[in-house]
Order: C-alpha cells, then structure tokens, then sequence
C-alpha cells in the first residue's frame, strides 16, 4: 500500500500537503543553487589550476561581497597580499 499524498491522484484528494511539497522542493532548489554558487563563484576555489599558477590573483583587484547594496567599491581597493 502507497502512503498517501505520494501520487498525483492521491494528492489531489489531500490539498493540504500541496503547500508542504512545494516548500520542500523550493528548500531544496535553493540549496542546491547556493552550493552551486559557492562551488562557482567562492574565491577559495579554483577551477582552473592548471591555467594560471596562482590563481588568487584572479581576485587580486576585485572587492568580493555576497551581497552589497547600492555600494561601489571601485574606488576602495586596498592592496592584496604578496605571499
């Protein structure tokens, strides 16, 4: 016997686990986005080692916030690191 709720037609006898299903799925949709965001975009890694020696230096005049509202940080550079 199928739980209720996990198939189409069962759902549509159940309306209320509608809300449910969507904030789980919106939940997980969203956290895969994130880690896909730090995987592609997160200074700490690089992709392409094997381009570049020292692939820090990528972000050497970049400023990286996650996120910055009406600010402009062009003219705010402070010197990156020699190492």
């Amino acid at each position: 016997m199928k739980m209720q709720g996990t198939s189409f037609t069962s759902l549509k006898k159940h309306p209320a686990l509608m809300p449910l299903y969507f904030c789980i799925g919106l939940g997980g949709a969203m956290a895969f986005v994130y880690t896909l965001r730090l995987a592609l975009r997160n200074p700490d890694v690089s992709w392409s080692n094997k381009k570049e020696a020292e692939p820090w230096n990528y972000y050497k005049d970049k400023q990286y916030k996650f996120y910055a509202p009406q600010t402009d940080y062009k003219d705010l550079k402070s010197p990156a690191p020699e190492y």
